[in-house]
């Protein structure tokens, strides 16, 4: 499978169950947690599936339009928890595609940056590869899992922050201002 192949779109309520079996999250609920998120505003979680049948999950994403929560890391909207599953699609373009529907979604909003924080060195060279920049800022991610006996368990990670500029595109720019090409035809 390309990244062709692959159609991203916001989860839905009855995307959930499947999503659970997909990837599971256990007692965490994390696919939950993400829709409800999504469902506040303060975020929109997307699912990427196969166009073809079986149309099954490859990926998930989300956008935090309120940003990171670790206080050093710059403000800005952050794409959080990108994965593609199984293992076999990997590095086959659907985590570039992904990004690029992200990135366009974050631009649409009207915000010009957008960051991601880092701990794998191979997602790590993707994302430079694709024009994030290092920030030098090092953080603390933390989150909480909860085990098959409903024990908590809190993890704190270093983290790299990175950041994209999103460059304003032509049908994007403000309506009346001239476009390269020339101004707006009357």
């Amino acid at each position: 499978m390309l990244s062709g192949d692959v159609d991203p779109r916001p989860c839905e309520a009855t995307d959930l169950p499947a999503l659970e079996e997909w990837a599971p999250t256990g007692n965490s609920r994390t696919h939950d947690r993400r829709f409800a998120r999504q469902r506040t505003g303060a975020s929109t979680f997307y699912l990427a599936h196969r166009r073809q049948a079986p149309a099954e999950f490859v990926g998930s994403a989300e956008i935090r339009w309120d940003g990171c929560a670790a206080a050093e890391v710059p403000r800005c909207p952050e794409i959080n928890g990108l994965q593609v599953w199984p293992e076999h699609l990997q590095s086959r373009g659907i985590g570039t595609q992904m990004l690029r529907l992200l990135e366009r979604e974050v631009r649409l909003r009207g915000h010009r940056s957008v960051g991601l924080g880092v701990d794998d060195p191979r997602a790590r060279a993707l994302y430079l590869r694709l024009g994030y920049v290092d920030t030098g800022v090092e953080y603390v991610d933390r989150y909480t899992w909860i085990d098959e006996h409903h024990r908590e368990h809190h993890v704190a990670e270093l983290g790299q922050w990175l950041m994209k500029a999103l460059p304003v595109e032509r049908d994007e720019q403000e309506p009346g201002t001239a476009h390269a090409a020339g101004p707006p035809a009357r």
